[in-house]
């Protein structure tokens, strides 16, 4: 009898499978250096291939994503093709973008760029970064965070001057406390200056000039409170220093998880319930019912059931019941099958297929039988 089980997959990533694996653990996060070297691979990248109507797939590829890894250099890069539509145009356009991750060790990350194909004019040069900015104490926790942009320009005033621009946003600042026992407590955050350097010739200093228009002082956004054991409540802030949204978390006898509530409105004057999770436990199996308040909200009810901790069956209940979402998983072998109904709109199904390392190579999608989608993995 095959096993049933449930797998958000997300934009970007790259799944492995294996039966001597928890399958909660499937996903590979490509950005960590420990994997290249757990699979003792240095490049991972991801095609896909054109569909025609009938199914057929057809011999052209388009890279769509690679990772490779240089240890020496202790650095990841990646290159992300993305379809986009410019101005309302119908047609699809292609964006590459590179991310460039650094690392102090194997694991820890220190910054992270990401650019887009720089944009060349007759007179001008540009190009934007975004930059992401990490921070350790001795215990290797994460304590600071600082993310921002960075815009280059070159411009070409006269045949023999060029002129020389850069901008940064207000950069966004997150501080992190923990307790004696590792567990994060508090999270602080900043909006500091942006800033602004100009030289009109190539020789000359750079100009600097500050703007604190959207500036914010220092405040707590976020804090976890614990018994000795367990995290016993969430909350929120806004940089008002007001409550916003709070989750208390109930426990049974044995220590289990059962209840998550949910509350949020900002807490001006009397807050809102926005959601109830509900967790029952029966022998290998849990499963969470989430009731949400909010009128909102699409989907008003959501059930997952586990088996030995993996995901097995979700269902999304909408205001009437044919717009609801319904999806499993069956896994056997080296291959996973994902369907999802959804009644109005048909029934799709993902096949995934794995090397015996446990790696994807290959991904299909149907919808209502037909092929829609192909992606292919390849790994050096």
């Amino acid at each position: 009898m095959k096993k049933v089980i449930t797998i958000i997959i997300l934009i970007n990533s790259i799944f492995s499978f294996s039966q001597n694996e928890n399958l909660n653990q499937i996903y590979v996060d490509w950005e960590n250096p420990k994997n290249f070297e757990k699979y003792n691979i240095k490049k991972v990248a991801v095609y896909s291939k054109e569909i025609k109507k009938n199914g057929k797939i057809k011999r052209d590829s388009l890279l769509l994503y690679s990772t490779e890894y240089n240890k020496n250099k202790a650095l990841i890069k990646r290159i992300n093709h993305k379809f986009i539509n410019v101005n309302d145009d119908s047609r699809n356009h292609h964006k590459f973008i590179s991310v460039e991750n650094k690392y102090i060790s194997d694991s820890l990350i220190f910054k992270r760029e990401q650019q887009t194909k720089h944009i060349i004019n007759k007179d001008k040069i540009e190009f934007i970064s975004s930059l992401e900015l990490f921070k350790y104490d001795v215990l290797n926790r994460l304590i600071l965070e600082k993310k921002y942009s960075e815009k280059n320009e070159y411009e070409l005033s006269k045949t023999d001057t060029i002129e020389y621009f850069i901008s940064t946003s207000y950069p966004e600042i997150m501080e992190y406390e923990y307790d004696y026992k590792n567990r994060k407590t508090k999270q602080f955050q900043a909006t500091d200056s942006a800033e602004y350097y100009s030289k009109f010739n190539m020789k000359s200093e750079f100009k600097v000039s500050k703007s604190c228009t959207y500036c914010v002082e220092k405040y707590l956004s976020q804090e976890w409170k614990y018994d000795e054991n367990k995290l016993l409540e969430w909350i929120t802030y806004t940089n008002k220093k007001v409550k916003h949204t709070k989750i208390n978390y109930l426990y049974d006898e044995n220590q289990n998880l059962v209840k998550e509530i949910d509350s949020t409105g900002w807490y001006l004057g009397k807050p809102s319930l926005y959601s109830i999770k509900e967790i029952r436990y029966d022998d290998n199996f849990k499963i969470e019912i989430q009731t949400k308040f909010n009128d909102d909200l699409y989907f008003k009810k959501e059930t997952r059931k586990f088996h030995n901790n993996q995901l097995v069956y979700e269902l999304l209940e909408a205001e009437y019941p044919e717009y609801n979402v319904e999806t499993t998983f069956t896994y056997s072998g080296n291959s996973i099958k994902k369907t999802t109904n959804r009644f109005k709109k048909g029934i799709t199904v993902e096949e995934y297929f794995f090397d015996k390392k446990g790696l994807l190579i290959e991904q299909k999608t149907y919808l209502n039988a037909i092929l829609i989608e192909y992606k292919k993995y390849y790994y050096e």
